[in-house]
This record gives structure tokens, sequence and C-alpha cells, in this order.
């Protein structure tokens, strides 16, 4: 809600051009044609106008009302960049706003600029792009004929008739049924060929010169720009991150460093809130309100949900502890330098660096990294990276092995075990990646391109708010599902009444027994197989269950009971 007006958010993907190669690029272009919203908000880099300002010419021509968005002003003040933002929004036609996104300045501008637009107060015009004169008659002449057949459409009749030729794809005009749209067609597919035949280029490759050359213009007309130091700083620190050799060891010693400082700093704050949740229980025990209480229902709410939610938010710490950390590495622009470094890994198992983003969203989450794969251009690529990502340590595993490797193994070693557990799953993801090219989805890995960003000082604001969406889920998932997750196992551990967990009369018992000969390879016990059975469900839960089947005192009774043999099998079938 914005002065009154309420606004629905639709996020395109990253997209350089309306003449799609790229699956992003099809969902933006059939979008903008299909369902043309109110108003369009085009973000442009400030550090490398001469990429993003191609697609803002396509934009602009559309007849939507636009807002021209220039991020990250700081990064090209910094870069020597100087932009002439006025001159920039007469030559665009349309209104042009600076701002910087992570700090929030020059939002307020750019939304009123929004709601002037919506309101009709401000004007925009079509940009004017040099092109052949045979192409620019084609393309009046198609425009002419979509006005008679489609006169009320919110597109510019100029823009429609540039996609129609631009785009290999047909693009329906009018749903009246009466043959026009065939019609049309026809002409645009003879008009192409006769245009391909005089310019002897083809159309996407002449309307992408004559936007460039506009582009070069426009960039000449409205920036300047000094030479900085910091391109030399850049080039000296990608020497040794993105080393041949050292690259990859580098990456490694990160990631390992970043599970040091995890239980360097978390394990305090962990047993802090965990022997808060426990003087909690004592508390209650003796209160007035539950001594009342009938013991069942006590017991259930002290020593189930309190006891296995209580466990579960003392690696509260832990885990914001991680996704600060994250946020940090993701924020220096050093992630997308692992992407690059691991791009020839991917291509072992015939993935490329864009399928790499995916498994790595796969280790903060299996369900986004999966859906995520749709933007992968070719349905072998999409196969083979949903089938792999299961086999990354997401959050919810890393949550389980925290807790497991912290009770079974000392301060020193636990890091070392995570650590290692984070090589055995990337290899998995290789391995098995490699056999499903082998033998059932053989293919050549497509080209990858990616923009490298500059390295840069993450904000206090950014990573608190980027750890702060992360450990909102977390806490969600908590308030819902592991409270319900942990009353089950109770229930379990508790039923039917008068039974007796030692001599193996509950029902949490009898069910591990009766699946045991299943998990009998793994060396496990009915305590952990009745876990890893909530685990299916959700990994969340598994620390909750975990807390119930081993009651009392969970920590004192899992190290007293399970081997580390027990637990390292354990978190690998996690």
């Amino acid at each position: 809600n914005i002065n009154g007006y309420e606004f629905e958010l639709i996020d395109l993907p990253g997209s350089y051009s309306l003449t799609p190669t790229t699956l992003e690029e099809k969902i933006v272009r059939k979008f903008i044609m299909e369902t043309p919203p109110d108003v369009l908000i085009n973000i442009v880099d400030a550090r490398n106008l001469y990429r993003s300002l191609g697609l803002t010419l396509q934009l602009a021509q559309s007849g939507i009302p636009m807002v021209v968005a220039v991020n990250m002003m700081d990064e090209a003040r910094r870069l020597g960049i100087k932009i002439d933002i006025r001159a920039l929004s007469e030559h665009l036609g349309v209104p042009v706003a600076p701002i910087i996104a992570r700090t929030g300045e020059g939002l307020g501008h750019l939304t009123n600029t929004l709601i002037k637009m919506v309101k009709g107060e401000l004007k925009q015009r079509p940009p004017q792009i040099s092109c052949p004169i045979p192409l620019q008659e084609a393309v009046q002449s198609i425009a002419h004929e979509i006005k008679q057949i489609q006169p009320s459409s919110r597109l510019n009749e100029v823009f429609v008739a540039e996609r129609l030729l631009d785009d290999l794809e047909p693009v329906k005009i009018s749903n009246r049924g009466n043959g026009q749209d065939a019609q049309l067609q026809e002409k645009v597919k003879q008009a192409r060929l006769k245009i391909e035949k005089n310019l002897g280029m083809s159309i996407p490759t002449a309307c992408a010169q004559c936007r460039f050359n506009s582009v070069k213009g426009l960039m000449l007309e409205t920036t300047t720009a000094a030479v900085t130091a910091s391109d030399e700083v850049t080039k000296k620190l990608d020497s040794v991150f993105l080393h041949k050799y050292l690259g990859i060891p580098i990456f490694l010693g990160i990631i390992f460093i970043l599970f040091q400082g995890i239980y360097a700093l978390g394990t305090p704050l962990q047993d802090l809130i965990g022997n808060g949740f426990a003087a909690l229980q004592d508390f209650l025990r003796v209160s007035t309100i539950f001594q009342t209480m009938p013991d069942f229902l006590s017991r259930m709410i002290i020593d189930g949900v309190i006891e296995g939610v209580g466990v579960v938010i003392a690696f509260f710490p832990i885990i914001a502890l991680f996704f600060i950390f994250m946020s940090l590495i993701e924020d220096s622009g050093y992630m997308a330098r692992a992407a690059f470094l691991l791009d020839h890994l991917m291509h072992v198992i015939g993935l490329d660096g864009k399928a790499f983003i995916n498994v790595l969203l796969g280790y903060g989450c299996n369900v986004p990294a999966v859906m995520g794969t749709r933007i992968l251009s070719s349905q072998h690529n999409r196969i083979i990276t949903m089938l792999v990502i299961p086999f990354t340590l997401c959050s919810a595993r890393l949550q389980v092995f925290l807790f497991v490797s912290g009770i079974l193994f000392a301060p020193t070693v636990a890091p070392w075990i995570i650590f290692g557990f984070y090589l055995f799953s990337f290899l998995m993801v290789i391995l098995i990646g490699l056999f499903l090219k082998k033998v059932h989805f053989a293919g050549e890995p497509e080209p990858f391109i990616m923009e490298i960003p500059p390295y840069r000082l993450p904000t206090v604001k950014t990573v608190a708010l980027r750890a702060w969406e992360e450990m909102k889920a977390f806490l969600n998932r908590a308030s819902t599902m592991i409270v319900l997750g942990v009353i089950a196992v109770w229930l379990l551990t508790n039923l039917p009444p008068g039974a007796t967990t030692g001599i193996g009369q509950t029902w949490a018992v009898q069910i591990g027994k009766a699946v045991k000969p299943i998990f009998h390879p793994l060396g496990i016990e009915w305590q952990q197989i009745i876990a890893l059975l909530f685990g299916f469900i959700a990994k969340e839960i598994v620390i909750g269950s975990l807390a119930i089947v081993y009651a009392g005192d969970p920590v004192r009774q899992i190290a007293a009971q399970v081997t580390p043999l027990q637990g390292i099998s354990f978190m690998v079938f996690t």
C-alpha cells in the first residue's frame, strides 16, 4: 500500500532482451505481451548501463507506463561513474529515478514517481531508435495492420510489430477468429524473408544492432567514467580467489572457518537458552496451575512440548549465525565466484554453473531449489538437477547434524564432522549426477554466462534482514510443524495409558522394533528410528523427536546411549 494505492508487485525473472533466447526471457516476453501491467519498474545497474539499456529501450517502446530505477548509484560513484539522470530521462522518454536499494536511498522518490505515473500526471513518449529503412518501412506497415485488427490494445502497435518481426515464436494479436491474425502472421513471415535478404542478416540481429547503437549514443550523452583503483583491487583479489589450483581449497577453507565460527560463538548461547528452558520446566512443575492440571496433560506440555521445542529453539543462535555468515559471504561478492569456480565440476556431470546455483540453493532448502530448476533451459539439465538436489545438506539437516555432533564429539572435532558431511554431500551430488549423465541423460552442458559482481563490504542492515527472513521461517516452522511433531512423538512414547517405555509397552517402542529389521544395516536403535520416521515428514521434527524419546535429560541420555559410529550412521541417513 503506497499513499492509499494498493499495488500487486510481480517480480519477473532477470532478462536482457524481449527477443527470447532463454526460458527467463520467454517468461518475461509472454507476460508483457499477453498481460501488460498497469506500470513497469525497470531496474538497471548504474555500474553497467550499457548492458541494461537494450531491454529498457524495448520496454520504453511498449506503451506501458514505466519508471526506470537506476540502482547501485553509490557503487557507480565509487567507481567514478557519473550519470546525468535528467538527460537519460529525456532520451528514454520515461521518468528515471536514481536509487540505492540496500540503504533505501531514493526509494521515496521512486514510489512518488510511480504514483504520478499511475495517476497519469507524468507523460512518456517512445524513444527514437534509428534502423535501416527496409526494416522501418516493414515495421510501420505491420503496425498499421495491427491497429486495424486491435484498435484498443494497451501495447504500442510499433512495439508489437517489432516483436512479431524479431521473435520467431508467433504472437497472437486477435481473439476474433476471423482469419486476420493468420493473414498478419503470413505478412510478417514474407516481410521477414524480404528484409533478411536485403540486409544480409537475421532480423533479431539487425534489431539488436539498432538498439545497441542507440545505447552507445545514450552512454556518450549521459555518462562519464573515471579510472579508479578499485578495478586493480578486484583483479588482485580474483587472482587469488579464482586461482586455477588454489581457488577451490580457499573456498573449502572459508566454509570450514564458517563452521568453526558457528561453534565457537553459538555453543555458549545454545547452552544459555537450553538452561533457560530447563529452568522454565522446573518452575512450571511446581506452579499452581500445573499442579491442579491432569497429570497426563501437564506432562505432555512440560515434558513434551516445552522439552521438544526448547531443544530446537536452543539451536536458534547457531542457525542464526549460519545464515548471518552465509549472507556475509553472498553480499561480499564471493558466492558468485564460488559458482564460477565450481562450474567446471558441474560440467563433469553434464550441468552448468546456472544449475550449480540451484544446487547451492539446496544447501539452504531443497524445496525452493527444486522449484527453481524451472529456469534451466534444457530438460536434461532440469531433471539431473532436480534428482541431485536432495543429496545437498539443507539447513534443516544441518540443525540435526549440529545437534548430534555437538553431543557425541568434542568441540574441536565437531566442526570437522560437519565439514566432512558437506564434502560428502557435494561428492554425492557429483557421483549421482555423473551416473545419471552416463546412464539416462547424456547431453552437452549449455554455456554459462554469469555476471561477477564487484567485491563490496556487506552492510549490517542487509545482512540482518536476510538472516531475519531465514530465522522467521525457522520460527514459523517451530511454532507449527515442530510443536505438532513433538506432541505426536510424546503421545507415542506415553500411550497406551500405563505403558512403560523401558519394557517395550509404548506404541513408539513397538513401532521402532517393528521396523528395526529394515534399519538394521544402519546399526541404530529404535529411538533413532522413531526420529528418522518423523524426519520423513519434516527434518525440523527430528531434534524434537530425539528430545522426547530420550526423556529426562536428552543430551546426557544420547551421550550415554549412542556411540559416535551410530551418530554418524544416523546423520548419513538423515
